[in-house]
């Protein structure tokens, strides 16, 4: 069941609405983006992979689970040969969709958690590359 109620981030407030609205618009952006929908291109069911995505963001901004859903970006993303060229063009095409979809205190308080997370995935990513090498799996959706 899809929440209604609205999460609370640091005195800014997001709707369920809010979030898909963002992760919907960014997605549609990514399929036919030239340097993104090559990693990406693993992913087989996009309305699958956007509400996933939508509840990835809900609960990681305090919202309450509603799906069975287990998260490993830093492994996915390794699988699918995501490298910080890449970040740097998801966060520039995110940081857009955000000003366009969100008030100005909301788009600068999720642009600060992404930009936080980004790195920290862009960490975890750099270790496995150095162990393990570069990788490119195109079976496994991101």
């Amino acid at each position: 069941m899809i929440p209604d109620q609205t999460v609370d981030v640091n005195g800014c407030v997001f709707t369920h609405q809010d979030i898909l609205a963002v992760v919907d618009a960014f997605y549609r952006r990514v399929e036919t983006d030239a340097l993104l929908k090559v990693p990406f291109g693993s992913v087989e069911d996009w309305p699958e992979h956007i509400a996933k995505l939508t509840h990835f963001w809900w609960t990681r901004f305090g919202g309450k689970s509603y799906m069975d859903v287990e998260y490993s970006p830093p492994l996915k993303h390794y699988r699918a040969g995501f490298n910080r060229e890449f970040l740097s063009r998801w966060l520039s095409l995110f940081h857009q969709t955000l000003q366009e979809k969100l008030t100005p205190d909301q788009a600068k308080m999720w642009k600060t958690i992404a930009d936080r997370m980004g790195e920290g995935l862009s960490l975890k990513n750099d270790m496995m590359i150095e162990r393990f090498g570069p990788l490119r799996d195109t079976s496994i959706p991101i």
